[in-house]
């Protein structure tokens, strides 16, 4: 059955939107083989050339682990699956199972910021230590990050823009190859020698999405990759959250146009761990690990990113000088936030 997912990808190339809708007519692979009018749709050609390719990357996917999943096979992510345009197919490598786990996307700019760094890295380690599978395209930037923070922690999902046998960017074969041994998993829509392209990016950011719970947008330029991610979760009913940055950062332009545009504020782990509670896998998280999480000091729903001044969080809170020295001290104590130059950052 490998084998016929295998030529029906050779045969039908990027995407496998078109095999999903086939599929989902036939019911079955079986169906396929059944009915001698629909052989043609994936036998391969007779030439020998033709034959030679099929077997040669049959052999290469079985020896370098990697699995094919049709829409139909009891492991096909159920949230990917209830999608018009779901692949026909996925190709992956690692733990399979992580699939159907509850999945968070976390995408950015490549050229981010090294706030917005720091804040994908923190933000995949607290959501993947709360049993969330982070989920990303392994490009440079946020991405990576976001894939290195949940490694800490947790796990982790690299969606490709290209076939099995590329990494892309090249440069992130170490990463994925850490993704693989700490237990995450790699996938792809795309047939084996497919390098990646500037159509195939869209597609991949639909799966990324496709897969997920919600959205975090960390920073994004206008326009650009990260907000057509952010317009396929809305348009797949699925939550966006954005994080606020500094007004001169282009990088922080995307966010403020999706908030704008009705995104979640995303300023901590908490804003999503309340909006997703009851997906928080209780399993992992103690009672009382659960309740620290819903019960955030309100002081903190006042910090932005950057500098936070003593005199702007006065303005903010409209608490009383020695009242805000309090409880900025306890927040500080307890790791929320830190002294800085000019006034206070979150942690």
């Amino acid at each position: 059955m490998q084998q016929l997912l295998l030529s029906l990808s050779l045969r039908f190339g990027p995407s496998t939107a078109a095999l999903g809708n086939l599929l989902r007519q036939c019911g079955s692979l079986d169906f396929l083989k059944e009915n001698g009018d629909l052989i043609a749709l994936y036998q391969p050609n007779k030439g020998k050339h033709r034959l030679q390719e099929l077997n040669q990357w049959w052999q290469w996917l079985r020896q370098s682990d990697w699995k094919i999943i049709s829409l139909n096979d009891a492991e096909y992510p159920t949230l990917l699956k209830c999608l018009p345009d779901a692949p026909g197919l996925l190709y992956a490598r690692g733990n399979l199972s992580l699939l159907n786990s509850p999945q968070l996307a976390m995408v950015g700019a490549r050229n981010a910021s090294p706030e917005g760094l720091m804040h994908a890295e923190r933000f995949a380690k607290e959501l993947s230590a709360y049993g969330f599978t982070i989920t990303s395209g392994l490009a440079l930037g946020i991405d990576a990050k976001a894939h290195q923070g949940a490694l800490a922690q947790g796990a982790t999902i690299a969606v490709l823009p290209c076939g099995p046998n590329f990494i892309y960017p090249n440069r992130h074969q170490y990463l994925a190859e850490q993704i693989i041994q700490s237990g995450g998993l790699i996938i792809s829509e795309f047939p084996p020698n497919t390098p990646a392209r500037k159509p195939y990016f869209p597609l991949r950011n639909r799966i990324i999405s496709g897969l997920s719970l919600a959205t975090l947008v960390i920073e994004a330029a206008l326009p650009s990759g990260t907000l057509v991610t952010a317009k396929h979760a809305l348009e797949q009913g699925r939550d966006v959250f954005a994080m606020p940055g500094a007004i001169h950062n282009p990088m922080s332009r995307g966010c403020h146009y999706l908030l704008r545009d009705g995104a979640q504020w995303l300023e901590s782990s908490q804003d999503v761990l309340k909006q997703l509670a009851e997906l928080v896998p209780l399993t992992q998280v103690s009672a009382t690990e659960l309740t620290a999480v819903t019960k955030e000091n309100p002081l903190l729903k006042h910090f932005v990113s950057g500098i936070n001044h003593f005199d702007s969080l006065l303005e903010r809170t409209g608490m009383q000088v020695n009242e805000l020295n309090i409880a900025l001290a306890e927040l500080e104590l307890s790791g929320k936030i830190q002294r800085i130059a000019g006034g206070y950052s979150r942690c």
